[in-house]
């Protein structure tokens, strides 16, 4: 009875036979497919990292914003910022109970680690507090174009500022 049936489809028993209008795809039609699948990601690319660095820039400015209000609480309590910190990436001893240790030691959204500046009203820095992210592996262009979506769109002024040819990025707390 098996056999019956395969013969009716036209197949011989325990094989698949191939009829003539069953066939695969060409080469031509697959390199058609590659081609506008490659042409597909090479207008999406642009557009994911836009995404991807926007992502980063608002997780660094959320850390600053956390940060920031952290120090300032502790200005406040004890009125003065903590002492400098500047050139450590160690956690200020000082922002214990404010902070979470393994918060700040972690990797920055920008790449580098956090630092703690305060510059005691130095008239170079132009401002009193900051977070610093040393060793940031965001290019220039990169910076730019954050300082623009989350900013004053100038990395010389504003909230986020760039020294060092974007070595060091600054999350200002206060101004002088």
């Amino acid at each position: 009875m098996r056999d019956c049936k395969f013969r009716q489809l036209g197949l011989q028993s325990g094989t698949m036979k191939r009829t003539s209008n069953q066939r695969g795809f060409t080469l031509v039609e697959i390199m058609i497919v590659v081609t506008i699948i490659g042409i597909l990601v090479t207008l999406a690319l642009p557009a994911f990292e836009r995404i991807q660095l926007r992502t980063r820039g608002t997780a660094f400015l959320n850390d600053g914003r956390v940060f920031s209000e952290a120090f300032i609480r502790y200005a406040q309590e004890n009125g003065e910022f903590p002492r400098n910190q500047r050139g450590r990436e160690n956690f200020p001893p000082a922002m214990e109970g404010y902070i979470k240790e393994e918060v700040w030691t972690r990797t920055t959204p920008l790449g580098g680690n956090y630092s703690w500046d305060d510059y005691r009203g130095s008239a170079r820095s132009g401002h009193q507090g900051s977070i610093m992210v040393l060793r940031s592996n965001m290019t220039m262009r990169e910076m730019r174009l954050l300082d623009t979506w989350l900013d004053d769109g100038n990395i010389q002024s504003g909230t986020i500022q760039v020294r060092s040819a974007g070595a060091t990025i600054y999350y200002v707390i206060e101004e002088l």
